[in-house]
This record gives structure tokens, sequence and C-alpha cells, in this order.
């Protein structure tokens, strides 16, 4: 699903291939459940901290371990981390398209898990500050874009940053990306 408007809609001045100068691997966990009319889904804001990514709304994940077999492996055993989840919770579902986060050189590659029920969390104080279950139609990419102004630096602003607001929180950058294709690619099957 990679490329087109999809890419577009949520990140039109990002640069999507990754350099070839081998960024570091890493894996997210995006942990469904199918309800009758609507999707749950859980996003966590990342606990406040000096580097790229404090306080960002994101899906649990992060880079991969020497001792991690696979990417899906870092995407479960990341959730197991962060949220508390079993290392085999969840039905794999399918794979996103990787995306290059610039900031931190990492390239993400995307898991979806199905659940029947979500398990009981266990949060993780020092990396995790909230964990949400929110529904696909509360953060609809296609019908509740919006915009906004991001500090991410004393000196610098990114103007006008396609996103979504969530319970006084901006959903934006990769996992916006992420929401968007998954989202995207629900309302075209």
């Amino acid at each position: 699903m990679q490329g087109g408007q999809i890419w577009q809609d949520f990140a039109p001045y990002r640069k999507i291939e990754a350099p070839k100068n081998n960024p570091q691997k890493a894996a997210v966990a995006l942990h469904i459940q199918i309800l009758p009319d609507d999707i749950k889904i859980i996003l966590i804001e990342r606990s406040m901290y000096n580097g790229k990514h404090s306080q960002q709304i994101a899906f649990p994940g992060g880079k991969m371990e020497i001792t991690d077999e696979s990417l899906e492996i870092t995407a479960r055993r990341e959730s197991h981390e962060e949220i508390g989840f079993g290392l085999n919770d969840g039905i794999l579902l399918g794979c996103l398209s990787e995306i290059f986060i610039p900031v931190s050189s990492f390239l993400v590659k995307p898991f979806v898990f199905v659940h029947d029920q979500f398990p009981n969390f266990i949060k993780n104080e020092r990396e995790v500050n909230t964990i949400f279950i929110c529904t696909l139609s509360e953060i609809d990419t296609i019908k509740k874009r919006s915009f906004k102004d991001i500090k991410i630096s004393k000196n610098q602003v990114l103007k006008n940053v396609p996103g979504i607001h969530y319970k006084g929180h901006f959903i934006w950058g990769a996992t916006a990306l992420m929401l968007h294709e998954f989202n995207t690619a629900l309302k075209s099957s």
C-alpha cells in the first residue's frame, strides 16, 4: 500500500525511502479488536524523557534487539515490555508498509495483531504515560484529519502538520501514517 495518495495525505514533504546507510530496524504493534460496527485499537502516550519521541502518541514498539529472531518478535516483545501483553497474545493478521523515521533513523515495520479480547494491561511506568483504547471511528484519518504546527526544537516548528486530534493529544508523524494506511485499507476492502 505504500506510495501515492496514502503518503501524501499525512506526510506531504516526507522522504519515504530509508537511506542506504543501514537504518536501525524497529517494529510496532497495532493491537486491534473487531467489533460489530467498529474496531478497537491500542495507542500509547510515551513518557516524558530527553529524546526525540518524548510524549508522542504511538503504537507499542521499539528497536530490534540482537536476541529478537524477527521483527514480529520485536513487536511482541515491545508490547510485552510496554503494556504487559504476553508474547503470544494476538493473532498476526498482517503487516503494513515499512516507514522510515528520519529524526531517529529507524526503519519501522508495523504488525497488526487481532484479539478476541484485549489481555489485562500492565503499564511500564518508565516508558508509557498513558494507554488508550480507542475506536477507529474516533481516530478516522479520512474524516477527522486536521492540521497543527508542531514545535520540534527551540528553533524549529513544522507548519501545518497533518494529524488527528484525540482526547487533547495530536496524533501525527509515523503513527498517523500507519493509522491512515490501516484505515484506508479497511475502507477499500
